[in-house]
């Protein structure tokens, strides 16, 4: 083999036994303690929202379960992105990556996202305070200056409502939250088994 050839391996495994395997390492052990205090988190909001997840009498039971994912989703979503960011930042940082240039690309990014979603957001925010407030579920009938009728599905974004004569009518959360809402629920049946 020639001497260049021996330098040139020599090297390459010292740059990866030396430079990036160390680091490889300590971005997997960042990964996985994020991941870990994620799990842990996702538990914890559980016990946080006690008393916000305890839905109306009037509901049935797939509805409050509903709910109750509705309500710890968001949450549990942000916590991820917190700490994949988190733990993205601390990797570039191992990498060598200079801290300005992942503060003003992170500052770069989060601007043009939260600008070009700025009508979903407000959609998702105002949706979540429906949720929250328990406001409205599927199977009831609401009277608005939107729309008449009962309402089929409710997304993260819009309230699908169904009118009497079978048309489906989508209705942005934000819109729903600036209007007054009439709400008739129907009864729960119980069944009693003989």
């Amino acid at each position: 083999m020639p001497p260049e050839l021996q330098l040139l391996l020599m090297n390459i495994l010292g740059w990866l036994r030396f430079w990036l395997l160390p680091r490889l390492w300590s971005a997997a052990v960042i990964a996985f303690v994020a991941y870990l205090l994620a799990r842990w988190l996702d538990g914890r909001w559980h016990s946080w929202f006690r008393s916000v997840l305890i839905s109306a009498r009037d509901r049935s039971a797939s509805q409050s379960v509903w709910r109750q994912v509705r309500i710890l989703a968001l949450p549990k979503t942000l916590t991820r992105i917190v700490l994949i960011i988190s733990a993205g930042w601390m990797i570039f940082e191992r990498f060598g990556v200079p801290r300005e240039i992942i503060l003003w690309g992170l500052t770069i990014f989060v601007a043009s996202f939260l600008w070009a979603m700025r009508h979903l957001l407000s959609d998702l925010t105002a949706g979540y305070s429906l949720v929250l407030d328990d406001t409205l579920a599927e199977g009831d009938q609401i009277s608005s200056p939107l729309g008449e009728g009962m309402i089929e599905r409710i997304s993260w974004f819009a309230v699908y409502l169904r009118t009497n004569d079978g048309t489906l009518i989508v209705i942005p959360h934000r819109a729903m939250r600036g209007s007054v809402i009439k709400v008739r629920r129907p009864s729960p049946t119980t069944k009693v088994m003989r």
